[in-house]
């Protein structure tokens, strides 16, 4: 299949095209099984930390945990979106669900009998972060290659939604299961819904790769191509832009929140599993309004929901008890949402099919890798400075550098109507 150009006929909206969406077989069984694996990936995730953090009670270790798991996205995620635009994504999937199936039963093991050390949980961690970046591509562009082509928005809108909705959704579902049976359960949970994916993508067709002979060879030849697709266009580049200081300066609040629950509001993982369910509900409602809409150019909608999320971490931030504070997570949740699900419609709808996974890697690189340096650094500063006047700066300097960068995309996409019309 093919991006779809401006003679294409018109795409399905609302219900109309979500009913159309999920009475497709191909589709609905491998949307489910996707948003499942994710969930149960954040459902791990949360685990992790929580134990990290009773081991050490320290957010520098906590920053580092995130690092193990979202840094190598860096490094595998560009190497998925080559292997993606290339090869069989069925084949890519089921490699690397196999690979996360033995490292969540080693890690169960591990935490069940007390094994657990934090240069354990780091290592383990990586492990599990090489698999998720490698095959981040080629999960989104099967997706897109089940979908009808006459939803497409949509289709692309409840993929994009479930990538961002499942990091909510999962924790809250963790924090309960984190107390009783206990973290272990969690990674058998993990195991158990890898081989339920594999299962799904075995029984799909396989799909027909879209014929592209003027790809150079050579990893680095390719991904130099994919780096320059993505670096010179006018809606992909700004708001990859965006999404980079978005993801390094409000996104690490997730992952330091086991910290912002307990020093600030002097709460148990509980209270850390309430803050965690908010931002949840509000990613909810985020998804709903964003998969509905499905809009074809995702851009504006981009940029007005990251510079609400920035905002919305300053007041955050400034939040002195429990319940206003879970509050305040919601408002935070329903903007990192729709902020990070339009941002992937971008590089799905607005770049061409040759080049998407590699496109696509970029923006997974900066969703797992920015956030983690962000926690990384984020943690020294927090132990070092305190936690509310440096979650303000943060947000306040992400609201700051959106704003400018939307005003510029503005400006430029006006001068190039103009010069258009011309």
């Amino acid at each position: 299949m093919t991006t779809p150009s401006a003679d294409s006929p018109a795409h399905l909206k609302g219900m109309v095209a979500l009913r159309r969406v999920m009475a497709d077989s191909s589709y609905r069984s491998l949307f489910l099984a996707s948003t499942t694996v994710m969930a149960s990936q954040w459902m791990q995730r949360i685990a992790l930390g929580w134990i990290m953090w009773e081991l050490t009670g320290s957010t520098t270790w906590l920053g580092l945990l995130a690092l193990a798991e979202l840094a190598p996205g860096l490094v595998f995620g560009p190497l998925g979106g080559v292997l993606a635009d290339q090869n069989d994504r069925r084949k890519i999937i089921i490699r690397c669900q196999t690979v996360l199936f033995a490292v969540a039963l080693l890690t169960g093991v591990v935490v069940f009998f007390g094994w657990s050390t934090p240069i354990i949980l780091v290592l383990l961690t990586a492990a599990a972060g090489i698999g998720a970046a490698i095959q981040e591509s080629a999960r989104a562009l099967l997706i897109r290659d089940v979908t009808p082509r006459d939803c497409l928005p949509t289709g692309m809108s409840m993929t994009a939604i479930s990538v961002n909705v499942t990091r909510f959704i999962g924790p809250a579902i963790a924090g309960p299961l984190v107390i009783w049976p206990g973290p272990a359960s969690i990674f058998w949970i993990n195991a158990v819904v890898a081989l339920i994916m594999i299962a799904t993508v075995l029984r799909l067709r396989p799909i027909q790769m879209s014929s592209t002979p003027n790809q150079p060879t050579g990893f680095v030849k390719q991904l130099w191509t994919g780096f320059k697709a993505a670096s010179s266009h006018s809606i992909v580049t700004p708001v990859l832009v965006v999404f980079a200081a978005t993801a390094f300066l409000v996104r690490p609040v997730y992952e330091l929140m086991p910290a912002f629950a307990d020093r600030l509001f002097g709460g148990d993982v509980q209270a850390y599993s309430y803050l965690v369910m908010g931002v949840g509900a509000g990613a909810l409602v985020g998804a709903i309004i964003v998969t509905l809409n499905a809009p074809q150019k995702p851009a504006g909608l981009f940029f007005q929901a990251s510079i609400a999320a920035s905002v919305a971490l300053v007041g955050f931030s400034m939040t002195s008890g429990l319940t206003a504070a879970t509050v305040a997570a919601m408002v935070l949740g329903f903007f990192m949402c729709i902020s990070a699900a339009a941002s992937q419609l971008v590089m799905i709808l607005d770049t061409d099919e040759a080049v998407s996974g590699r496109v696509l890697s970029f923006w997974g690189a900066l969703m797992r890798g920015a956030p983690a340096l962000g926690a990384l650094f984020g943690g020294g500063v927090l132990d070092l400075l305190g936690y509310r006047v440096p979650l303000a700066g943060a947000g306040a300097i992400a609201a700051v550098l959106s704003v400018l960068t939307f005003v510029l995309f503005i400006q430029y996409q006006s001068s190039l109507r103009r010069r258009e019309a011309a």
